[in-house]
């Protein structure tokens, strides 16, 4: 468990679940998860999470990341994968 790893140094911890996801056009938010392909999000104009600080958020919006994911542009995962691990 973490709990016992950091008083004995162990200090990084890795998950490829956030990087995954964002591949799959998921993102992770404070209201839960969002795939990102859905239509609803064709004419959303706002970032993912308002109280995000990523790149992702604070340059994109849902109908953007819907648009790349519908594209199946690249770019798409690369801002979904960059939100899912900030």
């Amino acid at each position: 468990s973490i709990q016992e790893c950091v008083p004995l140094g162990v200090d990084t911890f890795d998950s490829c679940f956030p990087t995954r996801l964002g591949r799959h056009n998921t993102l992770l938010t404070r209201q839960g998860r969002i795939n990102i392909r859905r239509r609803a999000f064709q004419s959303e104009f706002r970032p993912a999470d308002s109280e995000c600080s990523c790149h992702t958020c604070q340059h994109h919006t849902l109908a953007y990341l819907h648009h790349l994911a519908r594209a199946s542009e690249p770019m798409g995962a690369a801002l979904n994968t960059l939100h899912n691990v900030h």
